[in-house]
Protein backbone atom coordinates (compact mmCIF):
# COMPACT_ATOMS: atom_id res chain seq x y z
CA UNK A 1 0.00 0.00 0.00
CA UNK A 2 1.27 3.41 -0.84
CA UNK A 3 0.83 6.24 1.57
CA UNK A 4 0.10 9.73 0.37
CA UNK A 5 1.80 12.79 1.80
CA UNK A 6 -0.13 15.78 3.09
CA UNK A 7 0.68 17.70 -0.10
CA UNK A 8 -0.63 14.89 -2.29
CA UNK A 9 -3.80 14.64 -0.21
CA UNK A 10 -4.28 18.41 -0.46
CA UNK A 11 -4.04 18.15 -4.27
CA UNK A 12 -6.82 15.53 -4.21
CA UNK A 13 -8.85 17.77 -1.89
CA UNK A 14 -8.43 20.74 -4.21
CA UNK A 15 -9.42 18.69 -7.24
CA UNK A 16 -12.53 17.27 -5.56
CA UNK A 17 -13.39 20.70 -4.10
CA UNK A 18 -13.36 22.13 -7.62
CA UNK A 19 -15.84 19.37 -8.50
CA UNK A 20 -18.16 20.89 -5.80
CA UNK A 21 -17.99 17.96 -3.39
CA UNK A 22 -18.90 18.41 0.27
CA UNK A 23 -16.20 17.96 2.89
CA UNK A 24 -17.58 14.70 4.30
CA UNK A 25 -17.89 13.16 0.82
CA UNK A 26 -14.43 14.42 0.01
CA UNK A 27 -13.05 12.76 3.15
CA UNK A 28 -14.73 9.47 2.18
CA UNK A 29 -13.08 9.67 -1.27
CA UNK A 30 -9.71 10.22 0.44
CA UNK A 31 -10.25 7.13 2.60
CA UNK A 32 -11.13 5.08 -0.49
CA UNK A 33 -8.15 6.42 -2.44
CA UNK A 34 -5.37 6.68 0.13
CA UNK A 35 -6.18 3.82 2.54
CA UNK A 36 -3.63 4.44 5.33
CA UNK A 37 -2.50 7.77 6.71
CA UNK A 38 -5.55 9.81 5.69
CA UNK A 39 -5.98 13.16 7.38
CA UNK A 40 -9.05 13.52 9.58
CA UNK A 41 -12.28 15.32 8.67
CA UNK A 42 -11.29 18.44 10.63
CA UNK A 43 -8.20 18.92 8.49
CA UNK A 44 -10.13 18.22 5.28
CA UNK A 45 -12.64 20.93 6.26
CA UNK A 46 -9.77 23.30 7.00
CA UNK A 47 -8.24 22.71 3.56
CA UNK A 48 -11.64 23.16 1.86
CA UNK A 49 -12.21 26.42 3.76
CA UNK A 50 -8.77 27.70 2.70
CA UNK A 51 -9.45 26.80 -0.93
CA UNK A 52 -12.82 28.61 -0.74
CA UNK A 53 -11.01 31.69 0.62
CA UNK A 54 -8.74 31.71 -2.43
CA UNK A 55 -5.73 29.58 -1.54
CA UNK A 56 -4.16 28.05 -4.63
CA UNK A 57 -1.05 26.40 -3.23
CA UNK A 58 -1.23 22.80 -2.05
CA UNK A 59 2.05 22.97 -0.12
CA UNK A 60 1.83 22.41 3.60
CA UNK A 61 3.69 25.35 5.12
CA UNK A 62 5.05 24.62 8.57
CA UNK A 63 4.48 27.47 10.95
CA UNK A 64 7.47 26.82 13.16
CA UNK A 65 7.87 28.12 16.68
CA UNK A 66 6.83 31.67 17.36
CA UNK A 67 9.42 33.81 19.03
CA UNK A 68 8.91 36.21 21.86
CA UNK A 69 8.14 39.32 19.86
CA UNK A 70 7.25 41.79 22.57
CA UNK A 71 9.69 40.55 25.20
CA UNK A 72 13.14 41.32 23.86
CA UNK A 73 16.24 42.86 25.37
CA UNK A 74 15.35 46.19 23.78
CA UNK A 75 11.81 46.11 25.19
CA UNK A 76 13.04 45.07 28.63
CA UNK A 77 15.44 48.03 28.65
CA UNK A 78 12.66 50.34 27.45
CA UNK A 79 10.24 49.22 30.18
CA UNK A 80 12.96 49.50 32.83
CA UNK A 81 13.75 53.04 31.66
CA UNK A 82 10.06 53.99 31.88
CA UNK A 83 9.69 52.55 35.36
CA UNK A 84 12.85 54.19 36.67
CA UNK A 85 11.76 57.50 35.15
CA UNK A 86 8.35 57.45 36.87
CA UNK A 87 7.72 54.72 39.42
CA UNK A 88 4.04 55.63 39.71
CA UNK A 89 3.17 54.32 36.24
CA UNK A 90 0.62 51.54 36.10
CA UNK A 91 0.97 48.41 33.98
CA UNK A 92 -1.63 49.75 31.54
CA UNK A 93 0.23 53.03 31.15
CA UNK A 94 3.52 51.25 30.53
CA UNK A 95 1.81 48.94 28.00
CA UNK A 96 0.28 51.89 26.17
CA UNK A 97 3.62 53.77 26.05
CA UNK A 98 5.60 50.71 24.94
CA UNK A 99 2.90 49.44 22.52
CA UNK A 100 2.85 45.95 24.03
CA UNK A 101 0.25 43.99 25.99
CA UNK A 102 -0.31 44.34 29.72
CA UNK A 103 0.59 40.65 30.13
CA UNK A 104 3.96 41.24 28.48
CA UNK A 105 4.56 44.22 30.78
CA UNK A 106 3.75 42.04 33.81
CA UNK A 107 6.12 39.32 32.56
CA UNK A 108 8.92 41.84 31.99
CA UNK A 109 8.45 43.50 35.38
CA UNK A 110 8.00 40.33 37.43
CA UNK A 111 10.35 37.83 35.78
CA UNK A 112 12.91 39.79 33.79
CA UNK A 113 13.34 42.87 36.02
CA UNK A 114 12.38 41.13 39.30
CA UNK A 115 10.12 44.01 40.34
CA UNK A 116 6.78 44.08 42.11
CA UNK A 117 4.16 46.75 42.61
CA UNK A 118 4.23 48.40 46.04
CA UNK A 119 1.28 50.63 47.01
CA UNK A 120 2.50 53.57 44.94
CA UNK A 121 5.73 52.63 43.18
CA UNK A 122 7.59 49.80 41.43
CA UNK A 123 10.36 48.54 43.68
CA UNK A 124 12.99 45.86 43.52
CA UNK A 125 12.01 42.65 45.31
CA UNK A 126 15.28 41.98 47.04
CA UNK A 127 16.62 44.64 49.37
CA UNK A 128 20.20 44.96 50.41
CA UNK A 129 21.11 44.68 54.08
CA UNK A 130 21.81 48.42 54.12
CA UNK A 131 18.30 49.18 52.83
CA UNK A 132 16.74 46.94 55.46
CA UNK A 133 18.84 48.42 58.25
CA UNK A 134 18.00 52.01 57.25
CA UNK A 135 14.27 51.21 57.11
CA UNK A 136 14.35 49.51 60.51
CA UNK A 137 16.27 52.44 62.01
CA UNK A 138 13.75 54.89 60.57
CA UNK A 139 10.80 52.98 62.01
CA UNK A 140 12.50 52.58 65.40
CA UNK A 141 13.09 56.33 65.49
CA UNK A 142 9.40 56.90 64.72
CA UNK A 143 8.40 54.42 67.45
CA UNK A 144 10.59 56.11 70.05
CA UNK A 145 9.15 59.56 69.18
CA UNK A 146 5.49 58.60 69.12
CA UNK A 147 4.32 56.57 72.13
CA UNK A 148 0.87 55.97 70.60
CA UNK A 149 2.37 53.51 68.12
CA UNK A 150 2.64 50.09 69.72
CA UNK A 151 3.97 46.81 68.41
CA UNK A 152 0.52 45.87 67.03
CA UNK A 153 0.69 48.84 64.67
CA UNK A 154 4.31 48.13 63.73
CA UNK A 155 3.37 45.78 60.89
CA UNK A 156 0.94 48.31 59.42
CA UNK A 157 3.62 50.98 59.68
CA UNK A 158 6.15 48.72 57.98
CA UNK A 159 3.69 48.14 55.12
CA UNK A 160 3.25 51.88 54.77
CA UNK A 161 7.00 52.44 54.60
CA UNK A 162 8.19 51.94 51.03
CA UNK A 163 10.78 49.22 50.42
CA UNK A 164 10.56 47.69 53.93
CA UNK A 165 10.72 43.94 53.52
CA UNK A 166 9.82 42.14 56.80
CA UNK A 167 10.62 38.44 56.90
CA UNK A 168 7.63 37.54 59.06
CA UNK A 169 4.29 39.16 59.84
CA UNK A 170 5.34 39.81 63.42
CA UNK A 171 8.24 41.97 62.25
Amino acid sequence: MTTFTIEEQSVIIRFLHLRCMKSIELHQQLIDTCNDGVMDVKNVRSWVRQFKEGRTSCENKSKGPQGRTSISEVMIARVEEMVMGDRRLTGKQIAANACISVGSVDTILNYDLKMRKAPATWVKRMLTDENKASRVAMIQAMLSRDKRINSANFYQLSQWMPMFNPETKRQ
